[in-house]
């Protein structure tokens, strides 16, 4: 959250019913005060004597439970009388739904903040991709209520979630019963299972069905390992809800809005080289192989770990046929690995495409500036996990072409999610 937006934050404003029991409370506060000035008395003690500050007291002591012993009013015109009598009954009365209201939010706090929900949108965790969730809603909606499900009491989208976008968050476990209980699914106008678990989001998304049947269609559940959201794809979970993967989304946005362009404007078939292999690089190298069959090749893999990583990617959703694979076992910024890229790339004749997409952004935006160095005519893509004005600004003057993660996901999210 950048700095404009925390100086927005603001604390959540009263509720309706609290903001109703004051306005009642100031005209019954007022209906007594102005009474006693204009001569209502009271049957057990004088009124009409005394001065402002004193008809205020016991105006206010209207409100406490049992009274002032100072009677009945008495005396003063009949409608002002009138008036005094209605605060009498209507004072007890605004003290004791305090009370109650107190009193249930003690017994059952969650159950009390979330019985008035209807139309509103569930959120499970409180993650990056939550808070990009809720930023564009929140864009197109300012008035829908959003309710949090976290397990964590700490997080560094929390206060912006709840302060700046006015959600209200309830902690506990998505996948209880006893949660799932709570949120007024009946209700609920959608359900996002953006947590880390990729079991618990589908766990929950088959409850909430069976629980919700209306939601079937509106419940989008997160599932980050590409390989187990293929498994599941023909089960009955995944016809009745939207399962996503965010680095499928960042993946295809990237494909489409550059790589495939690239690959059109240029002869031949381009090399293309992904220097980090984690669940990033091989869901870029999945949509490659859908989106741009007979593109591109030869390929070359780099990691830490990228025969391994390759073995995973081969068990699904595998590497597909007509293009030569080069893994290479290494670190990023190895130059002995880069020698051997260089080798293979200068046999294809054609401008080669990299991919620097391993953990570090800094490692992956001086592996871009060196690979400029020597490839003055390549396609560069740098990613990065978060905004970043540095890595744009020298991107910008290399000629590369920054990514941010998050911001990719953000576009691949469907309209009809919002």
């Amino acid at each position: 959250m950048d700095d404009a937006h925390t100086q927005a934050a603001a604390r959540r404003p009263f509720s309706p019913g609290t903001l109703l029991r004051v306005i009642a409370f100031l005209a019954v506060f007022a209906s007594a005060v102005i009474g006693f000035t204009a001569g209502v008395g009271a049957s057990e003690r004088d009124l009409t004597a005394m001065g402002l500050a004193e008809h205020a007291y016991y105006a206010l002591g209207l409100f406490v439970l049992g009274g002032l012993d100072i009677g009945t009013p008495i005396g003063g015109p009949p409608l002002v009388r009138a008036l005094v009598w209605g605060a009498y009954f209507a004072a007890p009365i605004i003290t004791a739904s305090a009370i109650v209201e107190a009193v249930l939010r003690v017994l059952s706090p969650l159950g009390f903040r979330l019985r008035p929900l209807s139309g509103h949108i569930v959120v499970a965790g409180a993650g990056r991709l939550t808070a990009q969730y809720v930023r564009e809603v929140r864009k197109r909606d300012t008035r829908r209520r959003i309710v949090i499900v976290e397990r964590s009491s700490e997080g560094p989208y929390l206060t912006e979630l709840t302060r700046v976008h006015r959600a209200t968050v309830v902690r506990g476990d998505v996948a209880s019963d006893r949660v799932l209980d709570e949120l007024r699914l009946s209700r609920a106008y959608r359900v996002l299972l953006f947590t880390g678990d990729d079991f618990a989001n589908l766990d929950a998304a088959s409850k909430i069905v069976r629980k919700a049947p209306k939601l079937r269609g509106r419940i989008v559940a997160h599932v980050s390992d590409l390989r187990f959201m293929q498994e599941t794809a023909g089960s009955s979970v995944a016809r009745d809800c939207e399962i996503f993967n965010g680095h499928e989304f960042a993946a295809r946005h990237l494909v489409e809005q550059q790589l495939v362009r690239r690959f059109q404007a240029t002869a031949g078939r381009d090399p293309v080289v992904i220097a980090g292999f984690g669940r990033f690089g091989r869901t870029v190298l999945d949509q490659l192989q859908r989106l741009a069959p007979d593109s591109f090749g030869p390929v070359v893999i780099i990691d830490h770990d990228a025969t391994q990583n390759a073995r995973v990617f081969e068990k699904g959703p595998g590497f597909s046929e007509g293009y030569e694979r080069v893994l290479l076992d290494g670190e990023v910024l190895d130059p002995q690995i880069w020698a051997r890229v260089y080798e293979v790339t200068a046999v294809a004749g054609t401008p080669p495409v990299f991919i620097l997409g391993s953990g570090s952004d800094g490692t992956n935006l001086q592996a871009a500036l060196s690979v400029r160095r020597e490839h003055p005519d390549a396609h560069i893509v740098v990613r990065g996990f978060r905004a970043s004005p540095f890595t744009d600004e020298v991107a910008r003057e290399a000629g590369l072409h920054a990514v941010n993660l998050g911001l990719l996901v953000r576009d691949g999210m469907p309209e009809h999610w919002f």
